[in-house]
């Protein structure tokens, strides 16, 4: 995918993301919102923030493109897109570093949701989703190794966000490398 394609799709899902998690309002105006936690000494560190730039423009394209998202699903995926640029660390799960489960299991701690560690486990203990995944899904990937042994996060439209390579980040169901190795969904979200 060209850089400026590339862009476009982090921009849009970053405003997509910020819309439904209550950082932008549609009607223009601005008011944070954090995520629910189990217990506030349990709250992991803030994520770094996207540019600004990037923020900018998240918020001047969301009012066009939000879907509608549960809340949860919401918050969700403003945690998963705060973390976009984060380090590659294998067997990483903080902000310093994540490999691809310590990203996915991260997130969903944030939201106070206990999930796996590992992939493998991720893929098995899940909710297996049938037909096509919802934002806030984990999807997997059988790359390195037999069976389930990359995991990201559902955007939608066919993007999910994921830690791989050199760091977290946007990555296509049509990509060459990621089609053929697709295996399934698996949900950690209510409902």
């Amino acid at each position: 995918m060209q850089t400026i394609g590339l862009s476009f799709v982090l921009i849009f899902l970053l405003g997509q993301a910020a819309a439904q998690a209550g950082v932008i309002e549609l009607a223009g105006g601005s008011a944070p919102v954090s995520a629910p936690s189990a217990h506030p000494s349990a709250r992991p560190k803030p994520a770094r923030k996207a540019p600004i730039r990037a923020r900018a423009a998240a918020t001047r394209l969301a009012p066009a493109f939000t879907p509608l998202l549960s809340t949860l699903q919401g918050y969700l995926l403003r945690i998963a897109m705060s973390y976009v640029g984060v380090p590659y660390v294998w067997g990483g799960s903080s902000p310093a570093g994540f490999d691809c489960s310590g990203y996915t299991w991260y997130a969903f701690a944030r939201l106070g949701i206990a999930i796996p560690r590992t992939a493998d486990a991720q893929f098995y203990s899940g909710r297996p989703v049938i037909g096509n995944p919802s934002p806030g899904d984990l999807v997997f990937f059988q790359t390195y190794d037999y069976g389930p042994s990359h995991v990201g996060i559902y955007l939608g439209n066919g993007y999910f966000v994921n830690s791989i390579a050199q760091n977290v980040h946007v990555a296509s169901f049509e990509s060459d490398y990621f089609r053929s190795r697709y295996l399934g969904a698996r949900r950690y979200l209510p409902g």
